[in-house]
């Protein structure tokens, strides 16, 4: 009885160790394998480079950046200039024309007017108008004073005289004012910045 219980012991053995070494070889095998393989293509272009444009305005007037300069005025009193404006930046833009502030009151008794059109002398001797971006209705409109202009265009979002600019342009703008006849306009004062903004 002994014998007989020893020969399925030993066959099963046998099949172990068949089993075994078979796993081992599909394990080597597997292991031969590589990580991670794929066929692959690329393709490139060199040179690739870039650069930024400008914007540049700039603007002479008669008497350099103050082009207003008046003493004593009384009613009726006058003023008139031409700026004139370039454009030489390389990238397209548009320019608006507007006063941020003016400081004190006589503002309010100014009757103001902006035109833009064409001309190269800053005293307007040959200035002539292509448009005229506030107070088209003239110099006796009372409404249309130095102070209702910037409480309407005291910003380039809100300026006047939009215009779409490229390089090397230039157009001309003429600022007038007249003090009304008002007797609260005595003894006032007014100082204003008047500024052109390109923005692309």
């Amino acid at each position: 009885m002994g014998r007989h219980s020893r020969r399925p012991q030993r066959r099963l053995w046998r099949r172990l160790r068949w089993y075994a070494a078979a796993t081992a070889v599909a394990v080597a095998v597997t292991h031969l394998r590589p990580a991670d393989a794929r066929f692959t293509a690329t393709t490139s272009n060199s040179g690739n480079a870039m650069s930024s444009g400008t914007v540049v305005l700039t603007g002479s007037a008669a008497t350099g950046s103050q082009f207003f300069t008046a003493t004593n005025g009384i009613p009726g009193s006058t003023a008139f200039t031409c700026v004139i404006t370039t454009y030489t930046g390389t990238l397209p833009a548009t320019v608006r024309m507007y006063i941020p502030a003016v400081t004190g009151t006589l503002g309010s008794y100014m009757v103001f007017r902006v035109q833009s059109g064409t001309g190269s002398n800053t005293d307007c001797s040959d200035f002539t108008a292509t448009s005229t971006p506030y107070n088209s209705t003239g110099m006796r409109a009372s409404s249309q004073t130095l102070a209702n202009f910037v409480s309407t265009s005291s910003t380039w979002a809100t300026g006047v005289g939009t215009w779409s600019v490229t390089t090397n342009a230039t157009r001309t703008w003429k600022l007038e004012w007249i003090i009304q006849g008002d007797d609260a306009a005595q003894g006032q004062s007014a100082t204003f910045t008047a500024r052109w903004e390109a923005q692309r």
